[in-house]
């Protein structure tokens, strides 16, 4: 499988590719570059002598979002990934409309996030719906495995997913201790298995989870952050995705959901 990287021209974006490029070695992906000409960054970004040796470059001059959503739909692409810089509202960048466009599932990164050179912290957030559970499936499949740290993060709000299948913490921070403790055990079972011996855990936590889901990120300073999203961004849609792109310190992988219930 392969890593599809949009490189643009631009310090902040060739960051952001060694980041990418290190995740892609750990998901066992291949890096393909494409060099992408657009009207807000025009010219070719040059690619680093060890990156140009070992990955496919590919240099894209015309009609950039077309050629970029094309070459994403190819069966063996495992994920987009880009540069992300500035705020979200009204992007109209190559990065926004691939963020509203591309099918796939994007791997993000912000000029200023913590460099990553090996992935052993990766949280996903799960709301407890079988949706939501697509970004631990990702995890397993790709990530998961020895020296590793898989951290499932559960949000508790007053708001019940009405999916079925779904398995939120009990609204009541008070219950007894053994329900807490028997809806751990079932929500990890259910959400949160490895079979290849990286750590899992599951982590509680009360609040926005906008705010918590990057609090937590900062807090066990994780590598990567993978959550599984209904690919909107309509206005009042995926605001924790919308929270993340703009606080997360590390890259998002941003994995489409199955229904429209996810982040």
């Amino acid at each position: 499988m392969k890593l599809l990287f949009a490189l643009q021209k631009g310090a902040e974006c060739l960051e952001v590719l060694a980041s990418a490029h290190a995740i892609a070695q750990v998901a066992d992906w291949q890096l393909r570059i494409l060099r992408v000409a657009c009207p807000e960054s025009p010219g070719l970004a040059p690619v680093p002598a060890e990156l140009a040796a070992e990955a496919e470059v590919v240099d894209v001059t015309d009609e950039p979002l077309r050629a970029v959503l094309a070459a994403s739909e190819h069966p063996d692409v495992a994920a987009l990934s880009f540069c992300f810089a500035g705020p979200l509202c009204d992007r109209d960048d190559l990065a926004g409309q691939l963020l509203r466009t591309a099918p796939s599932a994007l791997l993000i990164g912000r000029p200023g996030m913590r460099p990553v050179t090996s992935v052993t912290k990766i949280l996903v957030p799960l709301e407890g719906s079988p949706s939501s559970s697509e970004a631990m499936r990702q995890a397993e499949d790709v990530f998961c495995g020895e020296g590793r740290e898989l951290i499932a993060l559960h949000v508790v709000t007053s708001e019940t997913p009405d999916e079925a299948g779904s398995l939120p913490a009990p609204r009541m921070i008070d219950q007894e201790y053994y329900e807490w403790l028997s809806w751990h055990e079932e929500f990890t079972m259910r959400f949160s298995q490895c079979p290849k011996g990286g750590r899992h855990r599951t982590v509680v936590r009360v609040g926005d989870p906008k705010q918590v889901i990057v609090a937590m990120a900062h807090e066990v300073e994780a590598d990567l952050v993978i959550a599984s999203w209904n690919q909107s961004l309509a206005e009042g849609r995926s605001q924790r995705v919308r929270a993340l792109l703009e606080g997360s310190p590390c890259p998002l992988l941003l994995v489409p959901a199955p229904t429209a219930l996810a982040l």
